[in-house]
């Protein structure tokens, strides 16, 4: 076959009758290579026909014996293949990129929440789309809302209280009490539970701002309101360093999530519950209007993960921040 023939191969051939071509090779019979394609045998014979018209020789002969190839069909019939294969690869490419089975998905973890209904879903939608290329990152509240509206990541954990932006989604996956931690030698410490009126006056170390400053105001009202006076905040720590704190000042409080108050007793401090037990919501972020396929992937295994929580609260707890508009969060 000249340079010429090959360079027309390229511009012209059409890939539907080169499939023709490479069935009817195959199967070395007309019907049979019909079938296997989808086609009337008239058809193929047309695309066959339309082929080697625009090639200027025939590919084909037909005998008793069945169909072979004349030589030019032996030299187009590797190429035809290869072409065919390049074709294949790329429709299933596109495939896998509508479906979200492929791409790439940056993710950010909760710092104050390491454990849990995260890494479940994380880990369950590797297993599932293990093609997708996840760039893992992870931040405060505060900071993974600022990475979502600047696009700097497509879905992060954060707390709930954080609250909705422009264009940005929060679902609500998880609920965690909150909980006083203190030194074994705190006068608290001999309680089973505390009541939220004896906090009032107590020494306290709080979060900072930039944790997440809808959370930090949040807690501290609701503690004014349960104690009729507003917190007694003697310092503020990140919270990886507040149990330290509390182990160097030795007569302060700190309200924790029972995971973290766990985490803080190997440090030698103790926690107790509060009643009303305050509440906090954990949840994921992300763009409203995100055509990725992926991150609709991810969605769905979020809504298997982490089915929607129940409406009510149990007797007793109290929601900290809720949503604006919803119940007061406080069980009846």
């Amino acid at each position: 076959m000249s340079p010429h023939t090959l360079t027309r191969i390229g511009t012209i051939l059409e890939l539907r009758q080169l499939r023709a071509f490479v069935a009817i090779a195959d199967h070395g019979h007309y019907g049979r290579a019909a079938d296997s394609v989808g086609l009337t045998q008239p058809a193929i014979t047309q695309r066959i026909k339309a082929l080697e018209r625009e090639l200027g020789t025939p590919l084909l002969t037909r005998s008793a014996r069945g169909v072979n190839l004349t030589p030019a069909g032996q030299a187009l019939i590797e190429h035809a293949r290869r072409l065919l294969l390049i074709e294949d690869r790329a429709v299933r490419a596109l495939d896998d990129h509508a479906k979200g089975v492929v791409g790439r998905l940056r993710i950010s973890y909760l710092t104050l929440w390491d454990f849990g209904a995260p890494a479940n879903i994380v880990a369950e939608f590797r297993r599932r789309y293990p093609a997708v290329l996840l760039e893992m990152s992870t931040g405060y509240s505060q900071a993974n809302m600022d990475r979502l509206v600047a696009g700097n990541v497509d879905f992060a954990f954060v707390g709930v209280s954080i609250g909705e932006r422009r264009g940005i989604a929060i679902r609500t996956l998880d609920r965690h009490e909150m909980v006083v931690v203190m030194t074994p030698q705190h006068p608290l410490a001999l309680m089973d539970r505390v009541p939220i009126e004896r906090l009032r006056g107590e020494p306290m170390i709080s979060v900072p701002t930039g944790v997440n400053n809808p959370l930090l105001a949040a807690s501290l009202s609701w503690l004014e309101r349960h104690t009729g006076e507003s917190p007694t905040v003697v310092r503020e720590e990140p919270p990886d360093q507040i149990a330290a704190a509390l182990m160097r000042t030795g007569n302060a409080i700190a309200l924790m999530t029972v995971h973290r108050a766990e985490i803080a007793q190997k440090d030698g401090l103790i926690y107790r519950s509060l009643l009303p037990s305050p509440v906090i919501e954990y949840g994921a972020a992300y763009l409203r209007d995100d055509p990725s396929p992926a991150l609709a992937n991810l969605l769905e295994v979020v809504d298997e993960v982490a089915p929607a929580l129940p409406d009510a609260l149990p007797a007793g707890n109290e929601l900290i921040w809720a949503r604006p508009g919803s119940a007061t969060g406080v069980a009846g």
